[in-house]
C-alpha cells in the first residue's frame, strides 16, 4: 500500500465531504419526491369526494324552537358525501309542516331527528312552561288591523303602539301615538301556542287574541294602556334584535319629519283690557312685551 503524500492526503477529507453531500442531497431528493407523491395522492382522493356532492336540505335563515316549517324557511344545498350528517332531509317536502325542536342555523342541515309533527307535543308544554323567566304571560284582543292581519305567530317578536287623544284644558285634545314596548315575545295566537298546529286561517279578519310575554311592570302598563286608548302591533323581523329609538308620532312631528315645516300652531297674540271709567279698551301688545 502507497501511502498518500503531499496535496492528496490534504484533499482526501474534501473529496469525502463531497461524497456524503451528494449522497444527502440525492436522498433528500428522493424523501421530497415521495413527499409530493403522497400529496397528489391524496389531493387526488379529496376531489374525487367534493366531484360528487349530494343535495341536502339547509335552513335558509336562522330557525328558532318550535318554528312551523314552511318553504321560506328551507333550500337545497350541494355537500360532499363525507360531510352528509346522518338524518339529513334530502327533499324539503319531507318536513313541511313539522315544527323545530331545537335551534337551527342559517346553512345548517335539516336532520330529522331536530323536527317532530305538530301533534308531537310534550305533555308539560303549557304555557307556564313557554314563559320566560321573570316574564308574565298578559292576553290582549286584536283584530286583522291592529293584529298585523292575522299574521302574527307564536314565537314572533312585535312591537306595541299605543294611540291615545292627550287630555288639553279647554280644547280638545291632540291625538299621539307612542311605542310603549318593543321586541315582545308573541307566547300564544288563539289557543295556538309555540308548535302547535295552526287553528286559525291566514289573514283571518275575525277577531282574535294575542298572549304576550312582559315583565310585571309592562303587564300593568299594557292594560292601562289598553283601556285608555287604542293597542296595535308592528311584526319585526326576525332578523332584527333590541330596541330602536322611536319618536312619540303626533301632528307636530309628522309635519316636521315629513314635510319639513313647524306643525305648531301659531300662538294667540297677547292682549290687555284697559277701562277708562266705563269705557273698555283692548291693546294688544308687541311680540316679546
Amino acid at each position: 500500500m502507497i501511502p498518500l503524500r503531499g496535496p492528496l492526503k490534504r484533499l482526501l477529507p474534501l473529496l469525502f465531504a463531497l461524497a456524503m453531500g451528494s449522497v444527502a442531497v440525492a436522498l433528500m431528493r428522493q424523501y421530497l419526491a415521495q413527499q409530493r407523491l403522497a400529496l397528489e395522492r391524496e389531493r387526488r382522493r379529496l376531489m374525487a369526494q367534493y366531484q360528487a356532492p349530494i343535495e341536502v336540505v339547509v335552513a335558509s335563515q336562522d330557525l328558532p324552537e318550535g318554528l312551523t316549517l314552511d318553504p321560506s324557511h328551507l333550500t337545497i344545498a350541494e355537500v360532499p358525501e363525507r360531510f352528509v350528517q346522518p338524518y339529513a332531509v334530502r327533499r324539503p317536502g319531507d318536513v313541511l309542516g313539522l315544527v323545530t325542536l331545537v335551534s337551527i342555523a342559517e346553512g345548517e342541515q335539516v336532520l330529522l331527528n331536530k323536527v317532530r309533527r305538530p301533534e308531537a307535543v310534550p305533555k308539560d308544554a303549557t304555557l307556564s312552561n313557554l314563559t320566560p323567566r321573570g316574564k308574565r304571560a298578559v292576553t290582549i284582543g286584536v283584530d286583522a288591523i291592529t293584529g298585523v292581519g292575522g299574521f302574527v305567530q307564536p314565537g314572533d317578536t312585535v312591537d306595541i303602539l299605543w294611540t291615545i287623544q292627550l287630555p288639553q284644558p279647554g280644547q280638545e285634545g291632540q291625538v299621539v301615538t307612542l311605542t310603549l314596548f318593543q321586541d315582545v315575545l308573541v307566547l300564544a295566537v288563539g289557543p295556538e301556542t309555540v308548535g302547535r298546529v295552526r287553528q286559525r286561517a291566514e289573514g283571518s279578519q275575525e277577531g282574535y287574541t294575542v298572549t304576550l310575554a312582559l315583565t310585571p311592570q309592562e303587564t300593568s302598563f299594557l292594560l292601562f294602556a289598553r283601556e285608555q286608548g287604542r293597542i296595535q302591533l308592528s311584526l319585526r323581523s326576525r332578523s332584527d334584535s333590541g330596541p330602536v329609538a322611536v319618536a312619540p308620532a303626533n301632528i307636530n312631528t309628522l309635519m316636521e319629519t315629513v314635510l319639513g315645516v313647524s306643525g305648531s300652531s301659531p300662538k294667540p297674540p297677547r292682549q290687555v283690557e284697559i277701562y277708562k271709567g266705563l269705557k273698555r279698551d283692548v291693546v294688544q301688545l308687541p311680540e316679546g312685551g
